[in-house]
């Protein structure tokens, strides 16, 4: 499975910012909600909430993977939301996150879910491809970039 398969170009989000890691999630939720892709805000919300009490999923170095599964959604869905001034997110280093990728899918769906969140790990060790992500202009930009780093 490729993660340009899951993304789609209307759930990149290239101006977001949030206060702190809950208003973020409140936020991200939000969002995918606009786009049409959710139908359950209040438990993909509660879920993700839930994921970020057994620890948080700002990995560090800017990165954020926030992840959870739910009954409340039906298909694997990935957003892609970038901050240019950084949130707070509670992250293990303590620094700003600049980069999120987030990740929902159903109770059912164990082996793609956790394929999907390590590619999305493994991409994001690339510095280039960090840097080309923060660089992009626009979301088909975003898209074409991980098209050729997947």
């Amino acid at each position: 499975m490729q993660l340009v398969d899951v993304l789609k170009e209307n759930q990149i989000f290239l101006n977001f910012e949030a206060e702190n890691k809950e208003k973020a999630i409140e936020k991200f939720v939000a969002s995918l909600q606009q786009t049409g892709s959710i139908k359950e805000p209040e438990a993909l919300k509660d879920a993700l909430f839930e994921r970020e009490k057994l620890g948080t999923t700002g990995v560090g170095g800017g990165i954020a993977m926030p992840h959870a599964r739910s009954s409340a959604i039906k298909d694997l869905t990935v957003a892609f939301f970038r901050s240019e001034d950084g949130i707070d997110f509670k992250a293990i280093d303590n620094g700003p996150v600049n980069l999120v990728f987030m990740l929902l899918a159903p109770v059912s769906s164990g082996g793609p879910y956790l394929k999907l969140l390590a590619k999305i790990s493994r991409l994001l060790r690339g510095e280039d491809f960090k840097t080309s992500l923060l660089e992009a202009k626009t979301a088909a930009e975003i898209m074409q970039i991980i098209k050729e780093n997947d």
